[in-house]
């Protein structure tokens, strides 16, 4: 069973007690200035990258609006919603937020999985008041920095780890089976459905984890079987009926039905000649 709810079940119980350019190309000697000139007008210019249109202390919900406009998640840490402040508690609505200061300063986290990007954000106020109607701008932008996502895991014993298989069902198997396995071909920023977000905690949430906060693949493969795990580890010694759905080439969705209720998918795509765990679009069991 999987237990990520059970952390925005305590954040909102917290809430609720607070008030709170690449070189240029020569042209070839034949070709005139005029035929360059509609060369160049041919090549699309880059898009601006999103954080062009911030400016310091714009209201922060505008900045949020724009980043996941734009395809940016926020990048949650379960772990850190024990270091954040009352004033922070918001029923879950920004899970992004990584810590806040008792004087309002607070620090957020986004990524975007496509461009491979991370944003570290930091912003002043009340950050209840955050989504306020006339009141937006009291919870302020201070600063952002972009940086990359930083690979799933670096190596093994100081060696990269070898891809186990091009071939998915091969390479399910050693995923399952294998940790270390697992943590390096898992991708640096996994899509989660988290249940108790949105501004009245009930709703369900699309978040980034990272590869190290990341822990709710549930299978192992051992006795040439697939089986469940469940939240305290313990391995179900019954087969476990696992199905694999390709969506084109290079995408695999997993998924099992276990018990009554439980059950999950994975979603696996493949990248530079291996297959990488990307996302795990169901929310966990309440």
């Amino acid at each position: 069973m999987r237990y990520r709810s059970a952390s925005i079940v305590t954040l909102m119980m917290l809430a609720a007690a607070c008030k709170p350019t690449a070189p240029a190309v020569e042209p070839a000697a034949a070709a005139s200035p005029a035929a360059a000139s509609a060369t160049a007008s041919q090549t699309p210019a880059a898009a601006p990258a999103v954080e062009s249109a911030f400016t310091k202390g714009m209201p922060y919900a505008d900045l949020r609006k724009r980043l996941t406009d734009a395809g940016w998640l926020p990048l949650s840490d379960p772990m850190s919603w024990e270091n954040v402040s009352c004033e922070a508690l918001v029923s879950g609505a920004l899970p992004e937020v990584e810590s806040c200061s008792g004087d309002g300063h607070c620090v957020m986290h986004f990524a975007n999985a496509a461009e491979g990007k991370r944003m570290r954000v930091t912003a002043y106020g009340p950050s209840d008041r955050w989504n306020t109607a006339g009141e937006e701008a009291v919870f302020a932008v201070a600063s952002w920095d972009v940086s990359a996502l930083e690979p799933a895991i670096a190596s093994i014993e100081g060696a990269a780890p070898a891809c186990p298989s091009s071939d998915f069902d091969v390479f399910l198997k050693a995923f399952a089976a294998d940790e270390g396995i697992e943590r390096a071909f898992t991708a640096p920023a996994v899509k989660v459905a988290e249940l108790g977000g949105g501004e009245d905690g009930d709703d369900t949430v699309f978040v980034y984890l990272s590869a190290a906060s990341y822990g709710d693949f549930n299978v192992k493969f051992a006795d040439d079987a697939f089986h469940f795990i469940d939240g305290g580890g313990k391995q179900d010694p019954s087969a476990l009926d696992l199905k694999v759905e390709a969506q084109g080439d290079d995408t695999r969705m997993v998924r099992y039905q276990y018990g009554m209720s439980e059950g999950n998918s994975y979603k696996f795509v493949r990248k530079a000649d291996c297959w990488y765990l990307t996302e795990d679009p169901d929310p966990p069991s309440p």
